[in-house]
C-alpha cells in the first residue's frame, strides 16, 4: 500500500497546480476578451463605413474617391447591400429559390 502512496502526487501539490493552471487561464480569458471587443468595435466602424458606401452608390449618390479593388476594378456594376439582399431573397429574379 505504500507504494501506491509514492506514485500518487500529493493533494495539496496537485490542487495547487490547478490552482494555477486556472489563474493563467482567467488571464487568458481576459485577454481574449479584449481582443474580440477591440475587433468587435473594428468591425461596427467598418460596418458603418460600408453603409455610407453602400447608401451612396445605391442612392446614384457622388461618393468620394477611393481604391478600386475586387469587382469594381473589373467592369462588373457595384452591387449594394440591399439589391444583394433583394437577390439573394428572390425578389425581382427570375429564379425562385437558391441553387
Amino acid at each position: 500500500m505504500k507504494t501506491a502512496e509514492k506514485t500518487t502526487p500529493n493533494l495539496g501539490q496537485t490542487l495547487e497546480w490547478l490552482r494555477k493552471e486556472l489563474s493563467e487561464m482567467q488571464v487568458q480569458d481576459q485577454r481574449l476578451l479584449l481582443t474580440l471587443r477591440h475587433l468587435h468595435s473594428v468591425l461596427e466602424e467598418l460596418r458603418a463605413e460600408s453603409a455610407h458606401w453602400d447608401d451612396a452608390r445605391c442612392d446614384g449618390g457622388t461618393a468620394p474617391t477611393r481604391a478600386r479593388a475586387g469587382s469594381e476594378g473589373q467592369g462588373r456594376p457595384p452591387t449594394c447591400s440591399r439589391q444583394l439582399a433583394q437577390l439573394l431573397s428572390g425578389e425581382d429574379s427570375r429564379r425562385s429559390s437558391l441553387p
